[in-house]
């Protein structure tokens, strides 16, 4: 049985190695798609591994929701003990969207501007 230090841990590195997957994906896979698609994929996919739900009515954890929903449509009861996850993993996954989307309004550094350059181009 995990102990509430070792859960909260285990629940840290599963945090870290989803951003750290979601920062490659962006960088790697997604290179070729338009600026509006790259970060409307990276906010689902950031909705689908961060989401967290309970397992179950008597759980007392957390647990990734894409995790619950598939193991409880699997294993459990079908899609009764998955409707929670399923729920939760669609409201997420819109707000993921539109935070995605929404990135876009961020400013953002581009390579020949700022100080430096300006700085450089002067007499």
């Amino acid at each position: 049985m995990l102990t509430s230090e070792s859960y909260w841990l285990a629940l840290a590195c599963y945090a870290l190695s989803a951003l750290l997957g979601l920062v490659l994906i962006y960088r790697f896979w997604l290179r070729r798609l338009a600026p509006t698609w790259r970060r409307a994929l990276i906010g689902l996919l950031a909705a689908w591994l961060l989401t967290p739900v309970s397992p179950g009515p008597e759980a007392s954890t957390l647990a990734p929701a894409l995790i619950v929903a598939l193991f409880n449509a699997a294993f459990v009861d079908g899609w009764a003990a998955a409707r929670q996850a399923v729920l939760v993993l669609g409201a997420t996954s819109v707000v993921g969207v539109l935070c995605g989307i929404a990135s876009l309004l961020l400013p953002t550094a581009r390579a020949g501007t700022g100080p430096v350059a300006d700085a450089s181009e002067s007499p």
